[in-house]
């Protein structure tokens, strides 16, 4: 018979026997009533009644009402976290400091099902979107990696500035990354200022730019519809996907550049490109609707702030920079 274990989810507002019975259904997924009971050492009746505790507080699944499977760890230990939190702000760095127990607790879950945990999980809407990296942000303790594709919904943008504020505030670092099409949105620029005033890295790019938000190099947010956050995300807990994804950052932020270089406007960009395709500045400044002596005027000024003897190397020096 299973001894009752140490009652280590107590900071999270667990009892021991409700933690008994958590574990086994970690351990026994499917299993029933009558075992649960035997194996926690308690009877049935007891055993129901923390097994309606548990259902309550989201910790076990019931399909069929017999048989019980215990809940992803990382998410009933995020959660139960939270409401702690929020009901006992005196305790805060007691309950925060919990994050440690998913690790035995996943230990328990690996044990029931070979090794078989939720790396990736699904979840919809703006809302959750926003709770999510509000709770892992909460959690994280050295770093959040983040990309603003753009454009920002103002649906989110004051919610998101209040909690990235705070957590830089707490001491998280953060590294920020944010298309041109982001910095056209209302107060964006305003935000990207307050950002790199509290201490977080921000470089902007006009290449392109996948939605996703790192959290401590282990946990990942990536938008189901690049075009659409609004539909929800993936959470990814997966070693080797969570590692292609920091690859994927670090690659956008090598090619990124500071906010303070500049990055070209829109017109400056049509320039740009239209160096790459056409050798002549009358067929350039034709092709752009513009005179021949403005034309010369942009491609000069960009000459200069690239750095470059010739109008081949500027457009070189474009691309790496990702302004093309």
């Amino acid at each position: 018979m299973d001894t009752v274990e140490g009652n280590t989810l107590a900071p999270l507002g667990v009892s021991a026997s409700e933690e008994a019975v958590y574990r086994m259904t970690l351990r026994s997924p499917g299993v029933g009533i009558a075992a649960i009971a035997h194996g926690c050492g308690m009877d049935e009746e007891s055993a129901r009644a923390a097994l309606d505790r548990l259902r309550d507080l989201g910790m076990v699944a019931t399909p069929d009402q017999r048989t019980f499977s215990g809940a992803d760890p990382v998410s009933v230990v995020d959660r139960l976290a939270r409401m702690r939190i929020h009901g006992l702000q005196g305790e805060i760095r007691r309950v925060a400091s919990s994050r440690h127990l998913v690790e035995s607790l996943a230990e328990d879950r690996r044990a029931g099902q070979w090794g078989q945990i939720t790396e990736l999980e699904h979840i919809e809407g703006l809302d959750q979107v926003v709770s999510y990296v509000d709770e892992f942000s909460f959690f994280a303790r050295e770093e959040r990696l983040t990309t603003h594709p753009g454009p920002v919904l103002t649906a989110a943008f004051d919610a998101v500035r209040r909690t990235d504020l705070k957590y830089l505030q707490r001491g998280l670092r953060m590294r920020t990354i944010v298309h041109t099409r982001a910095l056209g949105s209302p107060g964006v620029g305003h935000f990207v200022s307050e950002l790199s005033e509290r201490g977080a890295r921000v470089r902007g790019t006009a290449g392109p730019l996948e939605r996703m938000v790192i959290f401590d190099r282990r946990t990942a947010l990536v938008a189901t519809d690049p075009a659409d956050i609004t539909r929800g995300a993936l959470v990814v807990r997966q070693p080797g996907l969570v590692s292609c994804l920091l690859a994927l950052f670090e690659h956008r932020w090598s090619r990124s550049c500071a906010l303070a270089d500049d990055l070209p406007s829109a017109t400056e960009r049509r320039v740009l490109r239209a160096m790459a395709r056409v050798d002549k500045d009358e067929a350039g400044a034709r092709e752009l609707g513009m005179s021949v002596r403005t034309y010369r005027g942009h491609v000069a000024a960009l000459m200069r702030r690239l750095g470059a003897p010739n109008r081949f190397r500027a457009a070189l020096a474009a691309r790496e920079r990702n302004w093309l």
